[in-house]
């Protein structure tokens, strides 16, 4: 299950970052993610909502931290993955 992380997230002015963590890779690259941060993002007021960006999904350990060395599995465990959305309102 996905959800998002509310300290690293950010909404202002029409522009939303949000950084969503799951278990594996495949659920945070599916539709289905794309829409629960969509959806957050129009709850929190942005008027009609779409992914701007989206960055590849990442590994992180059991405090949240990411390197190089996780990413190249020098060191472990990876607790979860973290992947980060750029959500801009519509005009």
């Amino acid at each position: 299950m996905v959800s998002i992380v509310d300290g690293l997230s950010k909404v202002a002015s029409g522009r939303a970052e949000f950084v969503v963590s799951g278990s594996g890779v495949e659920e945070l690259m599916s539709a289905a993610t794309s829409n629960i941060v969509i959806q957050k993002a129009a709850e929190l007021g942005l008027n009609r909502p779409g992914v701007s960006n989206a960055s590849g999904p990442y590994p992180v350990d059991a405090e949240g931290k990411t390197d190089d060395d996780l990413l190249l599995g020098k060191r472990g465990p990876v607790a979860a993955y973290q992947r980060d959305f750029v959500i801009l309102a519509s005009i």
